[in-house]
């Protein structure tokens, strides 16, 4: 028995000797490892991250249609909306539908097939529907006051022209753009729109379209009509 005492001692001692060797290995380790890992973050906190890249082409829509001219008005044909009424009723209403506070009409006369018309042919054109060279570079037909009832603008961005060099240049088509509300109520700025449209195809053997390049029909001008005297319905 006292053999058996004496080994089972031994082995005790043994692994207490075992447990405090290995605290003891840790413990002297961890110096050098925390200053490694102090210094790889040091490194890696040199370098900057990527930057994140920037949407080509990405528009401020609280930007005047008419600053700058490169904004395409095609893309958003309606100005921003009135938020619709807000209910405390626990039952579901109809939801009301938006107020419209700005309207921004766009049509478009271009040359057929791979046509191109030189500027004096249009500068002729534009002065035939009494479209004036002006602000931004672009034709306005004018009211009485002076302000522009709705304007023309090249077809190819920044939409803009420059009148020394217009004379020798050529052009595809151009953009005519009425922002409703005016200084006319909004049909009547539209028809005057409308007529200036016709004439300029007329007169430059051109196609009178929509703003999505498809043709202007009669129906589809009618709609369009429509679609204004709504607005103005509601301006009202």
């Amino acid at each position: 028995m006292a053999e058996i005492r004496w080994i089972l001692l031994g082995l005790g001692l043994l692994l207490i000797g075992g447990i405090w060797w290995r605290g003891a290995r840790r413990s002297a380790e961890a110096p050098a490892g925390g200053e490694l890992r102090q210094s790889e973050p040091a490194a890696a906190l040199s370098i900057s991250p990527p930057a994140m890249p920037i949407r080509a082409g990405a528009a401020d829509w609280s930007v005047s249609p008419l600053e700058p001219l490169s904004i395409k008005t095609a893309d958003f044909e309606r100005g921003p909306m009135l938020d619709t009424p807000l209910h405390t009723d626990a039952a579901p209403l109809a939801k009301t539908p938006a107020r419209e506070t700005q309207k921004i009409v766009t049509l478009r006369v271009c040359a057929p097939n791979t046509i191109r018309w030189t500027g004096k042919q249009l500068l002729a054109a534009l002065e035939r529907q009494e479209l004036v060279y002006g602000r931004y570079q672009v034709f306005h037909r004018k009211h009485t006051n002076g302000s522009s009832l709705f304007c023309v603008a090249s077809l190819i961005e920044p939409g803009s022209f420059d009148l020394a060099l217009m004379p020798d240049q050529e052009f595809r088509g151009v953009t005519v753009f009425a922002v409703l509300p005016g200084a006319l109520e909004p049909v009547a700025i539209f028809d005057a729109q409308l007529a200036a449209v016709r004439g300029l195809a007329e007169s430059l053997s051109g196609m009178a379209q929509d703003s999505k390049g498809l043709p202007l029909s009669p129906a589809k001008a009618a709609a369009l009509r429509d679609d204004v005297a709504r607005f103005q319905a509601q301006s009202s």
